[in-house]
């Protein structure tokens, strides 16, 4: 991400001390002891892309699907714990989002370390690169300002 993306706009401060209430600071120790942020749904239709992609040989469709169901739940789990909370749930905020601009980088990165953290043996690198890539770009994609998962 650019610098500039990280910096504070002029004129903007923060006070030294955030105070949280205690409800807030409740729900964000609730945030850290999930493991996942896609609904069943949501982990169904993205390994339903992903298998328009990918063709396992030894499987037929319906296995292939649970494969991919399996790999989608193990990149989702991934994302839950590298991604702050406040910007993997961009997915289901359409007020707010990243800029198209990022999308591209911010797809690489994550592409890039659920590669290096999540093996999939039965595939080739190249395999894992496109499964990476398709699933964590549906869902990079839906973190744009003015999109959601649902238009995934």
């Amino acid at each position: 991400m650019p610098a500039a993306a990280l910096s504070r706009p002029k004129g903007v401060t923060v006070p030294d001390a955030i105070k949280l209430t205690a409800a807030a600071y409740k729900s964000a120790l609730a945030d850290a002891d999930k493991t996942e942020m896609l609904t069943q749904k949501e982990v169904e239709a993205i390994a339903t892309k992903l298998n328009h992609v990918i063709n396992l040989p030894l499987l037929n469709e319906k296995r292939e699907q649970i494969v991919f169901v399996k790999i989608v739940k193990q990149v989702d789990m991934f994302l839950y714990r590298v991604l702050p909370n406040e910007i993997y749930e961009l997915i289901r905020v359409a007020s707010d989002g990243i800029s198209e601009q990022d999308v591209p980088l911010i797809e690489e990165n994550l592409a890039a370390l659920a590669n290096g953290y999540i093996n999939l043996p039965f595939l080739s690198e190249s395999q894992e690169e496109t499964v990476f890539r398709v699933v964590i770009g549906v869902i990079v994609r839906s973190m744009m300002k003015g999109r959601t998962i649902k238009d995934a």
